[in-house]
């Protein structure tokens, strides 16, 4: 069973285009954390970065660049389709003989509840395993029970986030609705591996020391996320699970105008804040379900869900 985060490529000071050493410090936390599977959302990876997971022994999920398409993407065939099919070569050839690479993979949370989507879905599959017919093709779906294209996938992936954006305080949702999922998988993909390729919870950094466990503290932020892995680990029918996500990590600049910044104390380094709107879906214009905030601090979550998957016995593979 594999088991890991999503990853992002985003680092204090140098965004998408982070040093060596920034690459070396989130490999050596993700591997004191028990990880052997990483998904590289929502775009194609530095090389930099593969060859660090090749050489840790890391499993990896690759996609091309394609989150919130629409029905209306996947039938134009003249340009968006044309450009998505040449974006999936040029990332299978530049990616193709990286030993981490496990699967590939396109348009997250797209439109595959729509049959008129699913050529789009068939045609990346046929040509991925033209290319490659050794490796998983799939995508992570948010339409569950819904999608109509997974005849497509060889890997099936399902994002929700029970007991968080549904549900919300019911912990006993996780288990509930993965146990489901499972279930539904195995009775009408016979023979397919299923995947939790996103779930998790929100947690602020700086509220760990609240004795509730409400929304946007981390002691609730660990409640959802351990019964998230405990259902994924505990299944026979799930062989993966990638959190959402191993880091806190800045939105758009419309979620920061909605939610407002965070006030940050004075002379205090990493930047911590003092006050933060929680009555928002991004305090501060951050995204928190991390494990680690972005300055990669460790939040209560990171300890717990490192126990768990340190404790499977999992080992990775490194291939030479």
């Amino acid at each position: 069973k594999l088991h890991g985060w999503n990853h992002h490529t985003q680092w204090p000071g140098t965004g998408a285009t982070p040093t060596e050493e920034q690459m070396d410090g989130d490999i050596q936390l993700l591997l004191e954390a028990g990880t052997t599977y990483v998904r590289g959302a929502h775009y194609p990876q530095d090389q930099r970065w593969l060859d660090r997971l090749d050489e840790a022994g890391l499993a990896m999920w690759e996609e091309t660049l394609g989150p919130s398409t629409s029905e209306s993407n996947l039938k134009d065939w003249d340009f968006f389709m044309k450009h998505q099919l040449a974006q999936l070569d040029q990332m299978m050839d530049q990616s193709m003989n990286h030993a981490a690479i496990m699967t590939w993979a396109w348009f997250n949370e797209g439109p595959s509840d729509k049959s008129d989507a699913c050529p789009a879905y068939q045609a990346c599959a046929e040509k991925a395993r033209a290319a490659d017919p050794t490796r998983f093709v799939t995508w992570a779906s948010n339409k569950e029970d819904n999608d109509k294209c997974l005849d497509h996938a060889t890997l099936v992936s399902f994002n929700s986030y029970p007991a968080w954006y549904y549900s919300s305080g019911d912990l006993k949702k996780p288990k509930e609705h993965w146990d489901s999922m499972a279930a539904y998988v195995k009775e009408h993909q016979r023979g397919k591996p299923f995947a939790i390729s996103e779930t998790g919870a929100g947690g602020v950094y700086e509220w760990a020391h609240n004795s509730s466990d409400a929304k946007w503290t981390t002691k609730y932020q660990t409640e959802i996320i351990s019964a998230d892995v405990d259902a994924a680990l505990d299944n026979d029918d799930l062989s993966a699970i990638t959190l959402w996500h191993f880091f806190d990590f800045k939105g758009n600049d419309d979620a920061t105008k909605k939610c407002g910044p965070c006030e940050y104390l004075p002379g205090v380094s990493p930047p911590t804040c003092a006050y933060v709107d929680v009555n928002c879906d991004r305090p501060g214009g951050l995204n928190h379900k991390g494990v680690v905030d972005f300055w990669r601090r460790k939040k209560e979550a990171y300890g717990v869900v490192a126990a768990k998957y340190n404790a499977t016995g999992e080992r990775r593979v490194v291939v030479v």
